[in-house]
């Protein structure tokens, strides 16, 4: 394995994907999720095999510098609009061998601006020290970088590290997402996030919305950014404006209930 993942990083095997997100107030599109993969029809092609790979070889860093370069190069040549969001993992930020400064000399390089980018933390990985990792993210911060918490929901120590942490955006795990229109709990979990993110003066995203009747139901909820299959599916080649049909789902919606 630790030679397969040292060949990946020494070809540069990895590919981006990006994902648009939506304000579905303005009807605009106000940035894009960097998704990253691996070489194509193998095992590490899946973010989750190729990244908890690295990690076992102790090749994360390396992984993560790779897939950043890659995802903000190809972001600049696109030209794309709005806001690129980064996927970092917490124990990279707090890893004394990971370089300092590399994002900032990767963006700068890619002729964009810190402020163009958002620092996105996981749940989903163990986070550690809070006071140790919030003096990490200051210094992104410095230079203009948002901070985000992904997946919140999906661990046991999310709103104490939204609390801790105080992310200019929360985006919440697709678990609260499924079928969120058919459960009440969820219905209820959903629209707390939303009041405490009023509270906080942080943005909610909501990821993972796969079908109408989930994006409808956030939508009467207080939903402003959305992402998600069924806006738009993760491209190399993404979608630049907003989907116009989706308003004209709704408006069908509320004509035949």
């Amino acid at each position: 394995m630790f030679k397969i993942i040292q060949n990946i990083l020494r070809d540069k095997e990895v590919s981006v994907v990006f994902q648009p997100i939506f304000d579905i107030t303005n009807k605009s599109i106000v940035g894009y999720e960097a998704l990253s993969r691996g070489p194509v029809y193998s095992p590490y092609y899946t973010p989750d095999v190729l990244f908890k790979s690295a990690t076992n070889c102790g090749l994360l860093s390396e992984l993560e510098i790779l897939c950043r370069d890659t995802a903000i190069k190809q972001f600049a040549k696109l030209k794309l609009e709005g806001k690129l969001f980064l996927n970092i993992s917490p124990l990279v930020l707090l890893d004394k061998a990971h370089p300092q400064g590399e994002t900032i000399k990767l963006v700068e390089r890619a002729g964009l601006d810190c402020q163009q980018i958002v620092i996105e933390l996981s749940e989903k990985y163990p986070f550690p020290n809070a006071q140790t990792l919030s003096l990490a993210l200051a210094k992104y911060r410095q230079f203009g970088f948002d901070v985000a918490i992904d997946d919140l929901g999906a661990g046991y120590s999310g709103l104490k590290m939204w609390s801790q942490l105080r992310p200019d955006i929360v985006k919440v795990d697709r678990y609260f997402v499924d079928n969120c229109h058919l459960d009440s709990f969820k219905r209820k979990f959903l629209k707390a996030i939303f009041e405490l993110a009023h509270s906080a003066e942080a943005k909610v995203i909501v990821e993972g919305i796969e079908c109408f009747e989930e994006y409808e139901l956030l939508r009467q909820l207080g939903m402003r950014y959305a992402q998600g299959f069924y806006l738009s599916k993760p491209c190399a080649e993404p979608l630049r404006f907003y989907p116009q049909w989706l308003e004209q789902d709704s408006l069908y919606l509320q004509h035949n209930v």
